[in-house]
């Protein structure tokens, strides 16, 4: 028994030995060489070039080896592809059939080069190929073409394609993007059903992007509609700038693709940065200009990471001394030109969004592009204990960007407010405001500075800090009332029940128009100056009424609470100053005192002279109460 088990076994060898020995010598390999290059061209347009001569390789599967091959398209400067070697992985049996049943082509260190000097009339044709291709093509005229440039009727299949260790040059405008260390796999799970397993890394300026991608593509209705199933998408990113703080990520999702009419849309899109996930919708539609619409959803989003990043990268670069340029030609730039290139709508859910200390909750953004201007619909969050929205449009449309926000500012605590902007500060309460802001950029640098509108601002429960108004009045007023005044609120603080102002926001200042507040003890009549939000300064000049709150009782009291009292503030946000010349007002009271007893005493001398019936003792007697009424002017 184990001698015919033996002999079965050796026919067996002696047979595969046979098989492989007849190939060798009856099938030479440099017979496929036109049909390769022929089939390759027929498939994709583009010219296979194999050098040198094409040889078998037995162990330990059957293969095809060859040398430098190279893909290039028509009238092309420069190959698409170029690899020093190439093998095809071959089924035996099936050649005897005249079928080449490629298992598998595996190219090794492929440079692949995507630039303008490799690009010839395939890339610019590609877009009407694709448009103008149909299922029935293939089944008709290839057919014809093969059994015209192939008489011996070689039939041909690939079922995996592997690309390893290999370089993609990308060049986007004048930027060369590098991909380095490719591994790319695409196996037939089926007839038409592929998985692609791909992973690399992309240097660019010294930033590193590291990805890996499965993904299961489903053809059964190519190329009407094709199904790309993404397994998992994971990637990080490293560069000079956040060194030590890595971004790492990943997305799933299914993508579904449309020929006609062309158009793209997601199910089920999940990604993360970080500690930041969010779910997304996007649906595209390729028609003159594309059609974009895009949802997207998160609990969470912290952008803190990303700002000490750019905080670190703009402490570690060198500050480079280099002459101005003068230029005669102004450089006319809308950043919002983009907005012409595409149509369509979005929406954006995220519940939290942290910067630093800064905290926004229920953020929500629903806006419509139309035709180069985009329709903010709602534009609105939570912050400081507070909500501020706004609607409004953004052209993109002019020479230069125009943004136009009707806005609206409800219950903001001043507090909460300046600790999350990291601000020093001396007014504290309820901040709410209206108006209409325009804007002619988008660079946050030069926000502040552009920004202008009229604003209608009310401020409640209001308190400015490390100023005491009353008390700087009622200091004055003692100091130069000979102490007959006791200044008596001593507090650090000034408090109001209500301040309103109309202002105007213009290059980074809010210029006051019109200023009023009252409290208990002071009304602020009218005031007028400007708040710097750039230089975190102010100077505003108030006409102060004092109400009450004085602890004794004289005529220059009186006075004081008849007459409107001029005080300025100024100074930065953190350390505040005031100017008050309570000399000059004392001063205009005591000379309108003095001036009415003068007009007393003049009326009295004038009723005296006029009666000339009286006798020289009654002259006398008025002559005394003259002096007495002098000499009290004078002791006053």
């Amino acid at each position: 028994m184990l001698k015919k088990i033996l002999v079965m076994l050796f026919i067996v060898i002696l047979v595969i030995v046979i098989s492989i020995v007849s190939l060798i010598v009856f099938v030479d390999p440099n017979n496929f060489r036109g049909y390769i290059s022929q089939t390759v061209k027929d498939k994709t347009g583009y010219e296979l070039t194999i050098e040198g001569d094409l040889r078998w390789h037995i162990w330990p599967q059957v293969s095809i080896l060859t040398d430098s091959v190279k893909l290039s398209d028509t009238g092309a400067k420069k190959p698409l592809i170029t690899a020093d070697n190439m093998r095809l992985d071959v089924e035996l049996m099936p050649l005897f059939s005249k079928n080449l049943a490629i298992k598998n082509v595996f190219i090794k260190s492929a440079i692949i080069n995507i630039t303008d000097e490799s690009k010839g009339e395939n890339a610019k044709n590609s877009t009407k190929a694709i448009t103008n291709s149909s299922p029935q093509q293939p089944t008709t005229t290839e057919d014809k073409n093969e059994d015209q440039k192939n008489p011996s009727n070689w039939k041909f299949s690939l079922n995996k394609f592997e690309i390893a260790d290999s370089t993609v040059a990308f060049q986007h405008d004048r930027d060369l993007i590098n991909f380095r260390n490719i591994n790319l796999l695409l196996e037939k799970n089926n007839e038409k059903n592929l998985s692609l397993v791909f992973n690399g890394n992309i240097n660019k300026n010294q930033q590193d992007l590291f990805y890996s991608l499965n993904a299961n593509i489903d053809l059964s209705q190519f190329p009407e509609k094709a199904v790309i199933d993404l397994k998992k998408l994971d990637y990080t990113y490293n560069s000079i700038a956040n060194r030590g703080n890595e971004l790492k990520g990943s997305a799933t999702g299914l993508i579904n693709y449309q020929n006609s009419p062309m158009q793209l849309n997601s199910q089920n899109l999940a990604f993360s940065i970080n500690d930041n996930s969010f779910t997304s919708n996007i649906n595209v539609r390729f028609d003159n200009k594309p059609n974009v619409n895009f949802q997207l959803n998160a609990n969470k989003l912290d952008l803190t990471p990303f700002l000490q990043t750019s905080e670190k990268s703009t402490k570690n670069t060198p500050v480079q001394q280099t002459s101005p340029v003068v230029s005669n030609v102004s450089k006319i730039n809308n950043e919002l030109s983009v907005l012409n290139t595409f149509d369509g709508k979005a929406k954006i859910n995220i519940k939290e969004i942290k910067a630093n200390k800064i905290i926004l909750n229920n953020m929500n953004v629903d806006v419509v592009n139309q035709d180069g201007i985009a329709t903010l619909k709602d534009l609105s969050f939570n912050f400081a204990n507070g909500q501020i929205a706004a609607t409004g449009i953004a052209n993109g449309k002019q020479k230069t960007p125009q943004v136009k926000l009707n806005t609206k500012v409800n219950n903001i605590n001043l507090n909460s407010f300046f600790t999350q902007m990291n601000m020093a500060y001396d007014l504290d309460g309820v901040f709410n405001a209206s108006g209409v802001l325009e804007t002619n950029t988008l660079s946050t640098a030069k926000l502040l500075q552009n920004v202008k509108g009229n604003a209608n601002i009310t401020i409640t429960n209001a308190r400015l800090n490390n100023i005491n108004i009353q008390n700087i009045i009622e200091s004055a007023a003692a100091k130069y009332g000979n102490g007959n005044i006791n200044p008596e609120n001593q507090k650090k603080y000034t408090e109001f029940h209500k301040i309103t102002a109309g202002a105007f926001i213009n290059q980074g200042d809010i210029q006051l128009n019109t200023l009023n507040a009252n409290s208990e003890t002071l009304d602020v009549i009218d005031g007028s100056g400007k708040v710097g939000m750039v230089n975190h300064d102010l100077d505003v000049n108030l006409n102060i009424k004092i109400l009450g709150g004085w602890n004794s009782k004289s005529d220059t009291i009186a006075k004081l609470q008849k007459v409107t009292i001029p005080l300025r503030i100024y100074g930065q946000f953190s350390k505040l100053h005031y100017q008050l010349d309570i000399a000059k007002i004392l001063s205009d009271v005591f000379s309108d005192k003095l001036q009415k007893r003068l007009d007393k005493l003049r009326d009295k001398l004038e009723n005296n002279d006029s009666k000339n019936e009286d006798k020289n003792n009654d002259k006398s007697k008025n002559k005394h109460k003259a002096l007495d009424i002098l000499g009290e002017l004078l002791k006053k």
